[in-house]
């Protein structure tokens, strides 16, 4: 094989192909349920009342994700350049205490999986995430619901277009936002693909919004 075919084989598939990005939000307080994981026997005071990152990664326009795209290694380092403090506020990995050699084995997931498609640098990738759930993060409807029920479509009208993922149809985990990118970087928020609107869980009406108090 010539040196050029190498080098477009080793190009990931999504550069030629328009995308998307899918914010993952998680709901702490709903994920521990039935759980004894240490991030939520002893959670951060934050994780009691705010969406935390699940993920951030590339969706296609017409359907499914790219993922694996290429071999490049996660940075042990990044959190620290970031701020560990900060990445575990808002991107926590609650089955680990923080003081495990393999707290970090989340982010190398989500960086492996999907950030390698994301046509960004480690660094920029997770900062970017961060930046997005720090700003539009956990609308003011769903904080004071805690621990009590909120009206489906007004969670969805807070959020504008969102799927929302539920266990049992109602009871809150998390949800899925979408934004705009241009040249790898997140953009504005805009209308989910229909293959991640199929994806919203919630069915009921009235969703419960477990807390961990």
């Amino acid at each position: 094989m010539s040196a050029l075919l190498l080098f477009l084989a080793s190009i990931p598939a999504i550069l030629s192909t328009d995308f998307v990005y899918v914010l993952a939000y998680s709901w702490t307080p709903g994920f521990c349920i039935n759980q004894s994981y240490p991030g939520c026997i002893d959670p951060e005071s934050y994780w009691l009342n705010h969406f935390t990152l699940h993920g951030l990664w590339p969706q296609y326009t017409t359907t499914g994700y790219p993922s694996y795209c290429s071999t490049e290694t996660y940075n042990a380092s990044i959190p620290d350049i970031i701020g560990l403090d900060t990445m575990v506020q808002y991107w926590p990995d609650v089955k680990y205490d923080i003081t495990s050699s393999s707290y970090d084995s989340f982010w190398e997931h989500e960086w492996t999986k999907h950030g390698t498609c994301s046509t960004l640098s480690q660094y920029d990738y997770f900062q970017d995430a961060v930046q997005l759930i720090e700003r539009y993060g956990t609308p003011e409807v769903l904080t004071e619901a805690v621990g009590g029920t909120i009206d489906a479509a007004t969670l969805r009208k807070s959020m504008s277009d969102v799927a929302l993922q539920c266990s049992g149809g109602n009871i809150l985990v998390g949800a899925y936002t979408c934004w705009s990118q241009t040249n790898g970087i997140p953009g504005s928020q805009i209308a989910c693909p229909s293959s991640v609107e199929a994806e919203d869980t919630c069915s009921a009406s009235i969703l419960t919004v477990p807390s961990l108090n």
